[in-house]
């Protein structure tokens, strides 16, 4: 059963799906648990940030361009994209606050066991991730104070949020490499991060269920714009990659960045600035998002003709 378990634990998208159906189906007292939501995104950054050694850090200057690329498309078109239909249609105030949050943070911790799936370039992903994540500490409030009225947002709580959620974790998964044991559970990392991510789905989804079960006109508004900034930006970013001539691996890379945002980060943050509400909208793009990873899976394998 152990072994079951964790083998279970490893398939990404199962354990995504399960929780995603968990919540619209068990999640009606979902709401007590999201107190829970902050503990479990500090255990996944600190856990998932351990991928990213100092060594690696190092050779940075090898990949400055990446690193550029990487913000663009993942700071510029994908927040871009959000923020511009989050202005042309919405005019429910928490919602628009929820795309604001969404823009704002960076790219999700599933785009490195992503890349390694899908046969990508791993030190582009690990390298772009470090320095979206360290460059959304300026990004992050950047984009929320000039998107957002300065009534709706508090300004110390949102530096603290991301101190929370970025900084303290970074700090702690040095501290982890540190550790003699760590080697030694370094296996059992990812299926922990897995499951602690569907622990995060299955409440974000559970306060949400009424939009997904009854509020159709809000549903409708929000998974169009969804599958635009997903689907839409990811093959849009594919299309560009290759007509400039870049490899296989690396538009492997550049295609996570340009439709994968934290959405768990961003459905926390949401529900401690604004209310449960303000966490439709990364909500609703949870689904799109793992649709599209199992798309872009079966697309590339199927369709690109560099790939084997």
């Amino acid at each position: 059963m152990a072994i079951s378990i964790r083998t279970l634990s490893k398939n990404i998208n199962l354990i995504f799906l399960i929780a995603f159906l968990s919540g619209l189906l068990f999640g009606n007292h979902a709401s007590s648990l999201k107190g829970y939501i902050l503990p479990a995104l500090v255990l996944i950054m600190s856990l998932s940030t351990t991928q990213i050694t100092l060594s690696e850090l190092i050779h940075f200057k090898h990949y400055l361009r990446d690193i550029l690329i990487v913000f663009s498309i993942n700071y510029l078109l994908l927040s871009g994209i959000i923020l511009l239909f989050n202005q042309w249609v919405i005019r429910d105030q928490d919602l628009y606050s929820g795309f604001v949050v969404m823009a704002a943070i960076p790219s999700a911790i599933a785009i490195l066991p992503f890349t390694y799936l899908l046969k990508g370039e791993m030190m582009v992903s690990l390298i772009g991730s470090a320095s979206l994540y360290l460059l959304a500490l300026g990004m992050a409030p950047l984009i929320s104070f000039h998107f957002l009225e300065i009534g709706r947002i508090e300004p110390h709580r949102l530096i603290s949020s991301l101190i929370q959620l970025i900084l303290i974790p970074f700090i702690v998964s040095r501290i982890l490499l540190k550790w003699k044991t760590y080697p030694s559970i370094k296996d059992h990392i990812t299926p922990l991060v897995t499951l602690t991510f569907g622990f995060i789905i299955f409440i974000v989804i559970g306060i949400n269920r009424s939009t997904f079960l009854g509020h159709f006109d809000i549903l409708f508004t929000v998974s169009w714009i969804a599958f635009l900034r997903t689907f839409g930006t990811g093959h849009l970013v594919h299309l560009v990659s290759r007509i400039f001539g870049i490899d296989r691996k690396r538009r492997m890379s550049y295609v996570l960045f340009g439709s994968f945002k934290n959405l768990g980060l961003a459905a926390a943050i949401s529900i401690y600035l604004f209310n449960e509400r303000a966490a439709i909208p990364s909500a609703v793009s949870i689904p799109f998002e793992i649709l599209f990873f199992i798309w872009f899976n079966y697309y590339q394998k199927r369709w690109d003709p560099e790939s084997s």
